[in-house]
Parts: structure tokens; sequence; C-alpha cells
């Protein structure tokens, strides 16, 4: 108990002296890698998916068993 309040002590000393608006640059650079990392990341899924293609549409097509059964129903 004695821990925590002396962690709540230190934590709202510090946001009482730190300064509430941080002043910070971005350069053109990190746009440019974001950018970067937006297409590797889009390049990446669609590469997955085309590897797992097959396997993902045996995922969401209905069973064949389950075919032969309401063909049989009828």
């Amino acid at each position: 108990m004695k821990r925590l309040f002396r962690f709540m002590i230190m934590t709202l000393f510090a946001a009482s002296v730190l300064p509430n608006a941080l002043l910070a640059y971005i350069d053109p650079g990190t746009g440019s890698y974001i950018l970067q990392l937006i297409i590797a990341a889009f390049v990446g899924v669609s590469f997955t998916v085309k590897i797992f293609w097959k396997r993902i549409k045996r995922f969401f097509s209905p069973k064949k068993a389950e075919k032969t059964e309401t063909l049989d129903e009828k």
C-alpha cells in the first residue's frame, strides 16, 4: 500500500512539472517512411491471401455433406 501511494505521488509530481504541450518536428522523410509501411503492409496481406486462397475459399464454402443432406430432404 505504501508503494502504491508513493507511486501516485511521484506520478502527480511528474505530471505537474512536465510541460503540457510537446513541440515535435516531423520531417518529410517520416511521411515517406509511413507511406512505405502502409504499402508494404498492403503487399504483405495481398501476398498472404494469394498463398492461402484455396484454404480461405474452402473455409467459407459450404461442406459437401451439407449439400447432399439438403438435396435428400427435398
